[in-house]
């Protein structure tokens, strides 16, 4: 019988590594947010179950028919959630799920583990597409020592079996063979860090999607009123920043531009076309390289590395006005209204560099300035009526504009007292009144003449109003503003509360001038102390951020940026004192020649695969040794006559096959030297034949 012959036929427990590894691929997609509750329940359920009886199954888990209905119900659930417009890698982490956890349930003779170590691998490579969370990499690491323990683990058993010295077995799974699983796991990653700065990148997204969360609601080409309102009673971080270069405003006046509106028919906003362009249009040149937009950059500029969450038509928010957008984003795209869009990417999360001019209101320069609608871009000579229209509405709302500006001598004054007054009057609440009406007017006008109450959408469309029915073009912005540092990382977080919405106003020489009419004392999260489980929250955000920047956003340009950081850092170090000093004050951008860098990876990749031959050698040189001398030397007798080993042949089986072509007396030494060999081996027990068997075999040649 051959040695996968014999394996096939041997029916005993998996090891309790085998529970933990599922356990922890399953988590992986847990994570993720991809998985419906009940197949996280099934999968569950599979694993306690299988675990409580490991070594009393039930005669079901051994039936073929049983598990085999059990993988056609697997099949068709994957299938209808497939029908069901899931993407394919989502139906098919149900699948991987459900059938690791079958697989735990079969407690039929098996050859290996190869098979539940391959499910449970799928579950993490199908993992690491759907989440970029900071739990995976620890939960990855877990993996990989669980599957390292398991495969030796049943290997080990395996070979014990074999040679009837399973009751040893527990002699050799000890702190040694740990401590090997443990150093082979921490080889095996050191390796992949080599590789995954070397190799090309490729990034590919197997899910829209791919963080596994919902996008943020309330940023497209049309907005109705209230849902800025909703938005604001959710937390969750949408935007964080990082400021490169410059000094960004303080955060009652730091506001993050996302899409500006200018047709209002009373109860929503939306970006209209203008003449005959389109609302939309492609930016030319690409993203990875830089796109120059507005003018591009000029002095004075801020630049901003920023992390987006997954938001609603791909909006790509900047402090103020947007002069450059440079990162791995597929394609811009720019509206009539100066809002920038990354539309392909809406579902993702994803990073990007803003270079941009924030919107500072001069009011000297203001007084002596005039509003003026701004110029119609298919008709330059002509001006824009768009941002003065407005729908049927209360001509009380026109003499309650008039009244409240009246005796102001400015465009600009005029315009003050309008934010002032809503300001000081108004009342800041998340959970407005029920502004709706019955008989067809707009809740714009309940706002303005029954109380003032409510959120930023109706003070910032209760300034438009007023202000374009005293003829000043005004629009209405949506994006974010405030936001809170992170005290851990330094970096800046708005979270979907901080979503806001703003008035511009358009003057002649000044362009499009921020006024917000919203009272700030509600709008604005209070800088407080913060309890441990909100510092716990910022240091998950802090790793999170460098997890995606570091691992899942790593792309050919931080490879390239890291090689020649590390080449100038090699050629620094190995300079002069003198010329060391003017190296390290340099900063990223040294000086290195491109056909001096490959030598670096080359130097890498040599190192690695030297490291690799050596524990190959290692390995091969504990085998000869792990081989009994007397045993060997047998074998080497044997192979001279034309009986070999081969590899998938038991050392009994192969004592049997040699009796035949040997003398009896050279047969019976064989057989004694062979259950000498298995005994060391396995069992640890000294060496009962030795240098007689050997004589013997050698005088029956």
């Amino acid at each position: 019988m051959s040695r996968l012959e014999f394996r096939a036929a041997v029916a005993d427990a998996r090891p309790p590594s085998a529970w933990m590894l599922v356990t922890v691929a399953g988590a992986t997609l847990w994570i993720t947010e991809q998985l419906a509750a009940w197949a996280i329940a099934v999968q569950v359920a599979a694993i306690v179950f299988s675990l409580l009886t490991r070594r009393s199954p039930h005669a079901w888990q051994t039936s073929d028919i049983t598990l085999n209905i059990g993988m056609f119900g697997i099949v068709g659930a994957t299938i209808a959630l497939a029908l069901q417009g899931n993407p394919a890698t989502v139906s098919l982490a149900h699948f991987a799920a459900m059938t690791s956890g079958l697989q735990l349930l079969d407690t039929r003779p098996r050859k290996s583990e190869f098979l539940l170590v391959a499910l449970a691998l799928f579950q993490v490579i199908l993992a690491a597409n759907l989440t970029d969370s900071v739990l995976f990499p620890p939960l990855l690491t877990v993996f990989l020592v669980a599957t390292t323990w398991t495969l030796l683990v049943h290997t080990l058993r395996s070979e014990a079996i074999e040679a009837a010295q399973d009751v040893e077995l527990s002699q050799a799974i000890g702190p040694g063979l740990l401590r090997m699983t443990f150093v082979a796991s921490a080889i095996s990653i050191a390796i992949a860090l080599v590789l995954f700065v070397l190799l090309p990148r490729l990034r590919i997204s197997m899910i829209q999607g791919g963080v596994g969360s919902f996008a943020v609601s309330g940023f497209s080409d049309e907005v109705e009123l209230g849902t800025l309102g909703r938005i604001r009673q959710d937390q969750t971080v949408v935007l964080r920043v990082e400021t490169l270069e410059g000094e960004p405003p303080e955060r009652a006046l730091a506001y993050w531009r996302g899409l500006a509106f200018d047709a209002f028919d009373g109860r929503r906003w939306a970006i209209s076309p203008i003449s005959e362009l389109k609302r939309r249009h492609l930016l030319p040149g690409t993203p990875r390289f830089g796109v120059d937009l507005n003018g591009g950059v000029s002095r004075g500029e801020i630049v901003q590395r920023v992390i987006r969450e997954p938001v609603e038509a791909g909006v790509v928010f900047g402090l103020g006005t947007a002069r450059r957008v440079e990162g791995p984003l597929h394609h811009l795209e720019i509206d009539v209204g100066g809002g920038v869009y990354a539309p392909s990417q809406a579902r993702q999360r994803v990073r990007y560099s803003i270079w941009t001019t924030p919107q500072v209101r001069d009011e000297a320069a203001l007084r002596r300035d005039r509003v003026a609608a701004p110029r119609d871009r298919a008709q330059p000579p002509r001006r824009d009526d768009h941002y003065l229209k407005l729908p049927e509405l209360d001509p009380a709302i026109g003499e309650l504009a008039a009244q409240i500006v009246a005796g102001a001598e400015s465009d600009s004054a005029r315009a003050l007292a309008l934010e002032r007054w809503l300001r000081v009057e108004g009342r800041y609440t998340d959970d407005p009144p029920d502004l709706r009406t019955v008989d067809g007017h707009s809740p714009i006008e309940r706002f303005l003449l029954e109380g003032l109450a409510g959120h930023c959408e109706y003070f910032a469309s209760a300034m438009i109003v007023m202000a374009r029915s005293v003829g000043l073009p005004a629009r209405l912005v949506n994006g974010f503003a405030g936001g809170r540092v992170n005290r851990i990382g330094g970096f800046v977080e708005l979270a979907r509360s901080d979503a806001h919405a703003w008035v511009e106003v358009h003057y002649e020489a000044g362009g499009w001038v921020l006024y917000d009419p919203t009272p700030p004392d509600l709008r604005l999260r209070a800088a407080t102390a913060l309890s441990l489980a909100e510092q716990l929250a910022e240091l998950r955000s802090v790793l999170e951020l460098w997890w995606f920047q570091r691992v899942v956003d790593f792309d050919s340009s931080d490879q390239i940026r890291a090689l020649k950081s590390a080449w100038g850092a090699w050629r620094a170090f190995r300079s002069t004192d003198e010329e060391r000093k003017v190296n390290l004050s340099l900063d990223s951008d040294v000086d290195w020649s491109p056909a001096d860098l490959p030598w670096l990876p080359l130097g890498l990749g040599a190192a690695a695969l030297g490291l690799l031959l050596e524990l190959r050698r290692r390995r091969a040189r504990r085998r000869r040794r792990a081989l009994p001398p007397s045993y060997a030397r047998a074998l080497r007798l044997l192979a001279r006559r034309g009986l070999r080993r081969e590899p998938v042949s038991t050392a009994r089986a192969f004592a049997a096959r040699a009796a035949a072509d040997l003398p009896p007396a050279a047969a019976g030494a064989f057989s004694r030297l062979t259950e000498s060999y298995l005994a060391e081996r396995f069992g640890r027990a000294p060496a009962s034949a030795g240098e007689a068997e050997l004589r013997i075999l050698r005088e029956s040649g």
